[in-house]
């Protein structure tokens, strides 16, 4: 008995400190100005990647290919992160404890060369964890990433012809 508890324990800690699958997501609208614009059968695509425990992270990632872009163009992705962190027990609980909601902003940006106005891009935001300022409050206790949500997810892409801009569901990784 006393096995199966410390093997119990032992895969709850493993799934504590595990990544979440990358999850893509379609925007929700796009709109365009000038002669930019999304290349025929090509899709613009949102991707959320969290891993988590102690060190866990989360951040989005865009990809997409443009046409009609002349020489270069910049792709910015930005978003609201809601963060929800807690402290684990050494006793392999995994149930957090002392949860704290943060918001921040999150964004990232490329520039991008094009050829005869067509370009393809992957532009990742800046990944958010567990702020510096959050302690547990036992020194028996581990700081951990309970969970994160995207919110206001945004990405524009502007080049000297016009610019993209496509927002995207809340995405909860």
């Amino acid at each position: 008995m006393k096995r199966l508890a410390l093997v119990v324990g032992f895969a709850l800690t493993l799934l504590g400190f595990s990544a979440s699958p990358a999850l893509a997501v379609a925007p929700t609208s796009v709109t365009t100005t000038g002669g930019l614009h999304v290349c025929e059968n090509t899709t613009l695509d949102v991707t959320a990647t969290k891993t988590t425990g102690p060190t866990g992270t989360a951040f989005l990632t865009a990809t997409g290919e443009v046409c009609g872009a002349g020489t270069s163009a910049t792709a910015t992705l930005s978003a609201t992160a809601v963060v929800t962190v807690g402290c684990i027990t050494p006793s392999g609980s995994n149930e957090p404890k002392g949860l704290r909601t943060t918001t921040t902003t999150v964004t990232g940006s490329q520039t991008f060369e094009t050829r005869q106005g067509r370009g393809t891009f992957t532009v990742s935001t800046n990944a958010v964890g567990v702020p510096s300022t959050f302690d547990c409050p036992s020194p028996n206790m581990t700081e951990t990433l309970v969970s994160v949500t995207f919110t206001n997810v945004t990405l524009t892409i502007t080049s000297q012809t016009g610019t993209i801009t496509a927002t995207f569901p809340d995405i909860d990784p």
